[in-house]
């Protein structure tokens, strides 16, 4: 018998959209959620498969019977689960992501330079002062996030002392094993580049938004996240996404999405020094090249970061450069 700490857990995890849309189905035709008695039939299953095709990108597709299949195991082990893990299997080889990753991506200097003019420029921003500090702030989403890229979940949930940390000469990030998705500690370092600018959001325009959302009547709910909205909640990572999709699109005419600088950023480790490949697990977090060459290679901790930061600065510094020559950088 499975413990039902573990089967509740499950429930209330990865496995939440399956599960959901697999009650409103089975609510909707009268059929019962039970997994007993074999009412959860294969033709159900099946149904439930190609309404699903119907209703979301492949890639959803997939998580959400791959979640249900899990679920299903814990809560109905002395069941044949063998039809959905087969239809799982299939999908997994077949799933193409609705997205044209290669047709989004551009150079992560690019990425990182548009995230310092921002911070740059946030004078030129809105006449409102809480739309000039928002400026600001989605300028150091963008430049924090392709020097350290992130998964959006950790990128939100940054906390000041707790995950952003100073240790004397600089800025770094620290997750533990329990906070990341693949159960492993993350740690890395921060560009000093992006020092004074991390420590002017702390100061100056940070506090801009604590004090907007007290004098609307609300109270410091932001507690120590780093990332605050204009009402001084944390912000979410909805909000953060929409932020950098909006700057990603009017500058390069589409948008990156947050998971996409995680392939930008190994993507031009490659392109600049295709010899240092192996360091690019701990620069994403995972846990050995293969997860990173089948998920985030579409070109053909801690020193991983500072290998991928290097590159970007120094092609900064040559763009700077033939721009202060007159040569074009096109």
């Amino acid at each position: 018998m499975v413990p039902k700490a573990i089967a509740m857990r499950l429930e209330t995890s990865a496995s939440t959209a399956g599960r959901g849309r697999w009650m409103t189905r089975t609510s909707s035709t009268g059929w019962s959620c039970s997994t007993r008695g074999g009412r959860t039939t294969e033709p159900r299953l099946r149904d439930f498969v190609a309404e699903l095709q119907d209703r979301v990108a492949p890639a959803s597709v997939l998580m959400m019977t791959g979640a249900l299949l899990r679920m299903l195991a814990v809560l109905a082990p002395e069941c044949d689960w063998s039809m959905l893990a087969r239809v799982y299997s299939y999908l997994r080889r077949t799933a193409v992501p609705a997205r044209d990753k290669l047709a989004h991506m551009v150079s992560a200097t690019d990425l990182f330079a548009l995230g310092i003019s921002l911070m740059e420029t946030w004078a030129a921003g809105p006449p409102q002062r809480i739309n000039k500090a928002s400026r600001y702030r989605d300028g150091l989403l963008i430049a924090l996030l392709i020097a350290c890229p992130l998964r959006i979940r950790n990128l939100a949930s940054i906390e000041i002392g707790r995950h952003l940390v100073w240790d004397g000469q600089g800025h770094q990030l620290h997750f533990t094993a329990a906070e990341t998705k693949t159960k492993r500690p993350y740690v890395a370092s921060l560009p000093p580049e992006l020092t004074p600018y991390i420590d002017a959001w702390l100061q100056v325009h940070r506090p801009i938004f604590q004090s907007v959302g007290l004098a609307r009547g609300g109270a410091d709910n932001g507690g120590n996240h780093l990332w605050l909205d204009r009402w001084s909640r944390p912000m979410s990572s909805r909000a953060i996404r929409r932020q950098i999709e909006r700057y990603t699109e009017e500058t390069f005419g589409k948008p990156i999405w947050p998971h996409l600088f995680r392939h930008c950023a190994v993507t031009e480790l490659v392109d600049s020094a295709p010899d240092e490949i192996a360091i690019a697990p701990d620069l994403l977090g995972h846990a050995d090249l293969e997860t990173t060459q089948r998920y985030y290679v579409l070109a053909a901790g801690m020193s991983a970061h500072v290998r991928v930061q290097e590159v970007i600065a120094a092609r900064r510094r040559a763009a700077t450069s033939r721009d202060s020559t007159g040569t074009s950088r096109a």
